[in-house]
């Protein structure tokens, strides 16, 4: 019966998003914060979806007429192939190929936001860790209290021309469709592989200048290939 296929479809909709809210996958679309929603909005589809079909089939069962219903078409069963993918495939997060569409340009914060407890504590010669984000913005924007400094970077390599090459990470305010890509120059190096994870440590590095604006560097003293966080963005 079409509404008895049309609830199977919701089910698998609803298994699908519940399977991505369980496993680490979802990391790969939305914030962290958004599981439980995930979540509960699979769980609320799957149950209605029962729901529906069991109270079609009760009202078929009463009130049926002697004549045939007829099914969906063929094709339409096409319709749980990228539901099937979903709970099978395992899709890669955002990468260098995004990345490289992105400019490395560090954009200027509305609101900056001070980095000055690195001005206040004395500059030792343990490397500072630092998300890829900060440092790609207070790097340019904050050189005062960068400068002389080390610092340690965890993110994936981004090729470009020339041999240069960056550490980057994306950021995303809500899903992977607003992804922001932001990248560090890295210098003094060669470029470990396309798309491999990386944690390098090095000191601030001036800024490479561009037509569109100012690039954050690090000059590279030591690369270790790293496994990709669970969470892959920032």
């Amino acid at each position: 019966m079409r509404r008895n296929v049309a609830g199977l479809v919701v089910v698998f909709v609803g298994a699908a998003v519940v399977q991505l809210a369980i496993s680490n996958t979802y990391l790969r679309y939305v914030k962290p914060g958004m599981r439980w929603m995930l979540l509960a909005a699979g769980l609320i589809l799957i149950a209605l979806a029962v729901y529906d079909v069991l109270a079609d089939t009760r009202k078929q069962e009463h009130a049926d007429d002697g004549h045939g219903h007829h099914g969906l078409p063929r094709a339409a069963w096409l319709l749980l192939v990228p539901i099937f993918a979903l709970l099978v495939v395992d899709p890669p997060a955002l990468g260098a190929d995004a990345a490289q569409r992105q400019s490395p340009v560090a954009a200027k914060p509305a609101d900056p936001k001070s980095n000055s407890w690195l001005a206040k504590n004395s500059q030792g010669d343990a490397p500072v860790p630092l998300a890829v984000r900060d440092y790609s913005v207070w790097a340019v924007w904050e050189k005062e209290s960068m400068k002389g400094r080390a610092f340690q970077l965890t993110g994936f390599v981004t090729p470009a021309q020339n041999g240069t090459w960056y550490v980057t990470r994306i950021g995303m305010t809500c899903c992977v469709a607003d992804g922001t890509a932001f990248m560090v120059e890295a210098r003094g190096q060669e470029a470990p592989p396309k798309n491999q994870w990386v944690t390098v440590t090095g000191e601030w590095a001036e800024p490479t200048k561009r037509a569109d604006g100012d690039v954050a560097a690090l000059t590279v003293e030591t690369i270790t290939t790293v496994a990709a966080p669970a969470n892959p963005y920032e």
